[in-house]
């Protein structure tokens, strides 16, 4: 196995992780409040391991600016639906739901960077949405009602997720730091959400202690998640990285069943994710 390959599948258990732990967080903390720390979380800790890890000498201006550029929009706008579709949805189905993002990731590349995509990925990819296409029926969870049009939550993160995957790649092949990309871009992505939400924050009075832990640990799994994902990046292609990475619904349902009891899956929703993960395998043997 690639080490592009490996560094997806460690990028895919992080961000799995950070979507069980978000759970524990909004039981304590409401979920317009979360990003303020698990976005802040992953800035101290990127800018922490850029300082000992990245070579400064070789910065590109280009480079920085087009990661600069992405961290306006991701993580934070992905991080802000994801908590919502999370808080509505339940881990499980949030993130099968937000399995489509290869599709956009591997368009994206196919347009805009000239990868090839060959007849075995884009049967994987058709399979992929069908996954999604089941698990978004009524059938594919227990224990949770939802309204359709909630399912746009987690569509538009993945939505976000997979166009951004280009732009960082363009990035890497100028600077090839993918600790500093995620320090530019979660430090753009902390300014975006102060301008969003700070004001409130401070009229409302300080956070409950739990909720800030929740939350800031929460931001370590998915800021060490981006990191990987930009370092798959930077050594693959997007057409191996972004399936790989979009593993991590199928973690999040294991982890949910044992870790969150009150979450279970019908027999629907297990069907999507076997017929998505059979999606994520062909688009892997594609790009073999």
């Amino acid at each position: 196995m690639s080490a592009a390959a490996i560094l997806a599948l460690a990028a895919a258990l992080c961000f799995a992780i950070g979507l069980i732990l978000t759970q524990y967080g909004l039981r304590t903390m409401p979920s317009w409040r979360s990003p303020l720390y698990s976005i802040g979380g992953s800035m101290i800790v990127a800018w922490v391991m850029a300082a000992i890890f990245v070579d400064p000498t070789g910065f590109n201006l280009k480079a920085a600016l087009i990661f600069a550029g992405v961290g306006v929009v991701f993580p934070v706008t992905a991080s802000i639906l994801s908590v919502r579709s999370n808080e509505k949805l339940g881990p499980a189905v949030a993130g099968a739901v937000g399995n489509v993002s290869p599709l956009f990731a591997v368009l994206g590349a196919v347009i805009f960077l000239s990868e090839h995509l060959g007849l075995v990925q884009m049967a994987g990819l058709g399979l992929v949405v069908a996954g999604v296409a089941l698990l978004a029926l009524r059938g594919g969870a227990g224990g949770r009602q939802w309204s359709l049009w909630v399912l746009l939550l987690p569509l538009s993160a993945a939505v976000v997720r997979g166009a951004v995957q280009p732009a960082i790649k363009t990035g890497l092949a100028l600077w090839h730091e993918p600790m500093a990309a995620a320090a530019i871009g979660y430090t753009l992505s902390t300014i975006v959400i102060l301008l969003l939400v700070g004001r409130r924050a401070v009229r409302e009075g300080r956070a409950d202690r739990r909720g800030v832990m929740w939350f800031t640990a929460v931001g370590i799994f998915n800021g060490t998640a981006t990191f990987l994902l930009y370092a798959a990046l930077g050594l693959g292609s997007i057409a191996l990285v972004a399936p790989l990475v979009a593993l991590f619904p199928l973690i999040a349902v294991v982890l949910s069943l044992l870790f969150l009891r009150e979450e279970n899956l019908h027999a629907l929703g297990l069907a999507g994710i076997v017929v998505s993960v059979g999606g994520v395998i062909l688009l892997l043997v594609g790009s073999g």
